[in-house]
């Protein structure tokens, strides 16, 4: 279920914080809208969020209290938001709501008819009121936050003061007090709004803690402690089982299920000039919150003088018509926006469906260019395991299309209709890569002022790509592991296991085996990853698809800067071909585009002139037959001089042998694996020749 307010609350916070001074010119209501999808193609966000009838998600209430506590210094803005609204009831004209809380002209009723407010107000609030046969003027409301909302400090005050403070709509009522005798609210989730100036311990058995403690995340020292704490229960009508927690109450049996924490040692919170105070027996982390309601009448005289006039008059047939056509009309309107927001996203769906067709349909290799033969074996092995769900792991030098084969992968399993995220592994700090891969919770640290959903969770249904997954630490390759084991994760800061369906592909351009065995790759998470390897040959080793590759990429740069450039002449591929590629196809596009770039608008042909110094003066390679006269090539003195210094013909096989080896290695950029490959050879016997040269 989706969480969902109505503007009446966001208005509320709103409309008090433009009575302070300098405060609105802080607030960025585009940004606020702007934590959920879908809103921010929104004209006039302020008035969106005053207008009562307009219904926001609840990240949009949750971000706009958390800005206006940054704004206004308090954490319990929200509380006199909702005072101040009702208290200028007088001075404005009342919403549909406040008509009806008049017309009833009864408190008690008002205050029972807690759980229809509480529909009206929101989707994700649960209340409940009932009163006690032997308190006059007292009743007690029940409010339950439902997940996934996590009741914060803000909300709660909110909820407080909009019981407290509708009281102010009846002359009658003298005074009115809300005590909250249970909360909610989580000590974890208090600490959390603190970022990181402080923790929560426990103390005690790891499995029963006996305590908890609220310390400072520099000096350690205790600012708060909490103990458990037991209630016992009594009857509550139309609630839970009919029951309801009571903190005065003797503890019975019914509640030894209960893991409320009362504060034993009282300590204030503070960050900036934001403060919380933690009272002493303050009750939290209670299964729902549970407020005192008191109230004060005056004698009918004194009420008539206060405010002349029948309460009933006021609320006449006629005002509650209009208001309920108006309510009426903005309940339209409202439809008509949530109308538009579905037929725009709907809209958005079927161009990106559009798009992807475009880019994916045009080719059935996913914009990969080759007719080689390792090409067409490529092509063969993505076809077959894009219709499984195995992980598969793609190794190949930097810039061989790693990324593309992926995608194609995508594109051409039954997750098409999910989304394909990628992520650089190596290019983010460990502790950021945890956040962008995880998600977090808001508060989780210095920053983090609203919950993200991570790389996991946003590919959810769909394929989720790791780049350069050889870069990642020894840290986050355990929790890596435990994703991909178990298919759950947490966010950071977070304490719910949130299940994932995804599909993971890993490249790197590293040799794994290699790090595996020098214990810088976990061996378990290796062979996670490495259910259906697939290796990209790089470009030197296909030369026959560079001129298919060089006119592909030329077609697309050519359209890109309107050039009237229409292919290459046989100099320039013999020039193209040549060269040995260290950088692979995106070295080739980066030669393109910079040969269009310089074509004249008349240039009809790409020469060698264009292109780089670096590649028209590359070395020619040696041909086959070139290759077998290439000792009759050497000086005699030269090779007698390499047969004395190698002891005889043996020495010197080995040391040609030692050549190869390293110039195999240097040309695969470092993968012992793939250098092996070539040699026909294995990886363990190239690392056995390694150490037999080591310890010469």
């Amino acid at each position: 279920m989706d969480p969902w307010v109505t503007c009446f609350l966001t208005g509320m916070v709103i409309r008090y914080l433009d009575s302070l001074s300098g405060i609105d010119d802080r607030l960025d209501y585009r940004r606020v809208m702007g934590v959920v999808e879908g809103f921010d193609h929104i004209r006039d966000p302020k008035a969106f969020l005053l207008d009562p009838n307009n219904w926001v998600p609840h990240a949009v209430l949750r971000e706009l209290i958390h800005r206006s506590e940054e704004a206004s210094g308090r954490k319990d803005v929200t509380y006199r938001a909702a005072l101040a609204y009702f208290a200028s009831s007088n001075k404005r004209e009342p919403t549909l709501m406040e008509t009806i809380a008049r017309y009833l002209d009864d408190v008690d009723m008002a205050v029972r008819c807690s759980s229809l407010w509480a529909s009206a107000y929101s989707n994700y609030l649960r209340m409940q009121a009932f009163a006690r046969p032997d308190e006059a003027h007292t009743l007690y409301v029940l409010a339950r936050f439902l997940p996934p909302v996590d009741l914060q400090i803000g909300n709660s005050l909110l909820i407080k003061g909009n019981i407290e403070g509708f009281s102010q709509l009846y002359p009658f009522v003298e005074s009115a007090s809300c005590e909250e005798q249970y909360s909610q609210l989580r000590l974890e989730t208090i600490v959390a709004e603190f970022g990181e100036v402080y923790v929560l311990k426990p103390d005690g058995p790891r499995n029963a803690p006996t305590a908890w403690l609220i310390k400072e995340g520099k000096t350690g020292r205790t600012v708060a402690t909490a103990r458990p704490f037991g209630m016992g229960v009594e009857p509550a009508a139309d609630w839970e089982e009919g029951q309801a927690y009571a903190a005065d109450r003797p503890t019975s049996r019914s509640s030894e299920r209960l893991r409320a924490l009362r504060i034993e040692q009282p300590g204030v919170l503070r960050t900036g000039s934001l403060e919380y105070v933690l009272q002493e027996s303050a009750i939290y982390d209670a299964p729902y919150t549970r407020y005192r309601f008191q109230w004060r009448e005056r004698s009918v005289q004194e009420a008539v003088r206060q405010q002349p006039g029948s309460v009933t008059d006021r609320a006449s047939k006629g005002v509650i018509s209009r208001l309920l056509f108006d309510h009426l009309v903005g309940l339209q309107a409202t439809q008509r926006r949530a109308l538009g927001i579905f037929i725009r996203n709907r809209d958005l769906r079927e161009e990106n469906k559009q798009l992807r067709q475009e880019l994916y349909g045009a080719t059935e290799t996913g914009g990969l260019v080759g007719k080689s033969r390792p090409m067409q074996e490529l092509f063969v092995l993505a076809r077959s395991v894009a219709q499984s769900d195995v992980t598969v792991l793609i190794t190949g030098e930097t810039g061989t299309g790693k990324e593309r084969t992926a995608r194609l992968i995508h594109q051409l399993s039954p997750r098409r209709a999910g989304r394909f995220v990628a992520i650089n592994c190596g290019a983010l700090a460990e502790n950021l890569l945890e956040s962008e891969l995880f998600g977090h919770e808001r508060g989780a640290f210095t920053g983090a002022l609203a919950q993200k959903k991570g790389k996991f969770e946003q590919a959810n249904g769909g394929t989720l790509f790791l780049d350069e997954i050889g870069e990642i630490s020894p840290a986050m390759q355990v929790k890596l592991l435990r994703v991909l084991q178990e298919r759950e994760l947490q966010r950071v800061g977070g304490h719910e296991d949130i299940r994932v369906d995804v599909r993971i592909i890993a490249a790197t351009n590293q040799d794994l085996h290699a790090l595996v065995a020098e214990r810088k790759f976990r061996q378990d998470l290796f062979y996670r990853l490495n259910v259906f390897p697939l290796h990209i040959p790089p470009l030197r080793e296909r030369v026959e698809d560079i001129p298919l590759i060089a006119q592909h990429l030329l077609d697309r740069h050519t359209a890109v800067q309107k050039k009237a450039v229409k292919g290459l002449t046989g100099e320039a591929l013999e020039v193209l071909i040549r060269y040995r590629w260290p950088g692979n196809v995106r070295e080739l596009e980066n030669v393109i585009e910079r040969a269009v770039a310089l074509a004249g608008p008349k240039t009809a042909m790409i020469g060698p002139d264009l292109l780089p110094p670096s590649i028209r003066e590359a070395p020619e390679t040696i041909s086959a037959q070139g290759l077998d006269d290439l000792v009759d090539r050497i000086d005699w003195p030269l090779i007698m001089q390499a047969l004395k210094d190698g002891r005889g013909l043996t020495g010197l096989i080995k040391r040609i042998e030692w050549a190869l080896i390293q110039r195999a290695i240097k040309e695969h950029a470092g993968n012992k694996t793939a250098a092996a490959r070539m040699l026909r050879r294995t990886y363990r016997w190239l690392r056995k020749v390694e150490t037999g040269r080591a310890g010469d």
